[in-house]
């Protein structure tokens, strides 16, 4: 089997990104602006020769494939095992007031590294397996293809600390920007195809 190349794309901005209010799985649309900035990834992402386009099916990335989809014209598929992490009873709440009201419990969190869990939601451990199951069957699908993938900040810095072998505590600094290409390649020479990093932070 051939070598399968994924690109790892964020989602364009929305009105909550903009206040640094938690979106999780929340349904939030694209700000009108972020078609115009979508537009101006273009000279990046026609730098490789994607053939598939894989999407969270949560609006705001499934409107950036949508989008990126209108100058690449390739197959859309939607698996919502990429959507973001489920932030419980955190979504919708603004960053700034969970430090003002909730500080012990945000440091608790952000301590605990691959368990960081918002309560009621999901740990950075359960996103990063779901996310790898559907890049392995994406890998198996299409191998020895080019798919871009649209999914969210948190499923790509899972994958990201997981491949450079992090903790994900704040001490080790973020590894992701937030508007970039990430690509991995996967290697089928195993049962279950291994992914490599090629690159962070493709400046789009």
């Amino acid at each position: 089997m051939e070598e399968t190349y994924i690109g790892l794309l964020r989602h364009a901005p929305t009105g909550w990104n903009k206040v640094k209010r938690i979106q999780g799985q929340h349904d939030v649309p694209l700000l009108q602006d972020s078609y115009g900035l979508i537009d101006e990834w273009m000279s990046t992402l026609h730098k490789y020769p994607w053939s598939q386009l894989l999407t969270s099916d949560l609006s705001r990335a499934y409107l950036t494939a949508l989008a990126v989809n209108k100058h690449l014209n390739l197959p859309l598929e939607l698996d919502p095992r990429l959507r973001e992490q489920d932030w419980g009873i955190w979504t919708g709440r603004f960053i700034s007031q969970l430090r003002t009201y909730e500080p012990d419990e945000v440091l608790r969190q952000e301590s605990a590294g691959w368990n960081f869990t918002p309560p009621q939601g999901e740990s950075r451990t359960q996103v990063l397996q779901r996310t790898l199951n559907a890049l392995h069957d994406a890998t198996q699908k299409w191998n020895g293809k080019n798919i871009l993938v649209v999914t969210h900040q948190g499923n790509i810095a899972c994958v990201a600390n997981h491949l450079m072998n992090k903790q994900f505590l704040p001490e080790e600094g973020k590894l992701v920007e937030k508007h970039a290409l990430h690509r991995i390649v996967a290697d089928h020479t195993h049962d279950t195809p291994k992914f490599s990093l090629i690159a962070l932070n493709e400046v789009l």
